[in-house]
């Protein structure tokens, strides 16, 4: 994925964690809480989806322990008149993520690199967080040699 893709990527992101907060479940579930907002029992509900009343009280309870298949809320949604929606959200920015790995990385073999220099009484004065920056620009480059 090139730079402009993930760039593209992130700015969608950015728009999805402003209303993540408003799309958490509340507590009975969406599907139950949806239903019960509807004035719709769970018989009628399981009549409209071709099940059993049984199988929708165990459909909105995996729903809220959270064992529930995409399969399942995306037929429950369309049976709800409306459509599911997901998407994984990372908690920072794609580019920032790169980053802050492909920094990990450089001071990793940078401390490694020292460390060899040390004992064999050859370590250098050159400012190894330098060269650790230096080696993350390098390394972010090529995202996929960061994982």
């Amino acid at each position: 994925m090139g730079p402009l893709v993930r760039q593209h990527l992130d700015r969608r992101l950015n728009q999805i964690r402003e209303v993540v907060p408003t799309l958490r479940p509340p507590r009975g579930g969406w599907i139950g809480t949806l239903r019960s907002a509807l004035g719709m029992s769970q018989a009628t509900f399981a009549r409209g989806m071709g099940v059993t009343q049984q199988t929708i009280s165990q459909l909105e309870k995996r729903e809220t322990e959270g064992t529930v298949t995409l399969g399942a809320l995306r037929e429950a949604a369309r049976a709800l008149g409306g459509e599911l929606v997901y998407a994984i959200v990372p908690e920072h920015p794609l580019g920032e993520m790169l980053e802050q790995r492909a920094l990990v990385i450089a001071r990793h073999r940078t401390a490694s690199v020292r460390h060899t220099m040390r004992l064999e009484n050859q370590e250098t004065d050159v400012d190894q967080d330098a060269r650790a920056r230096e080696l993350a620009k390098e390394l972010l480059a090529n995202p996929k040699k960061l994982w």
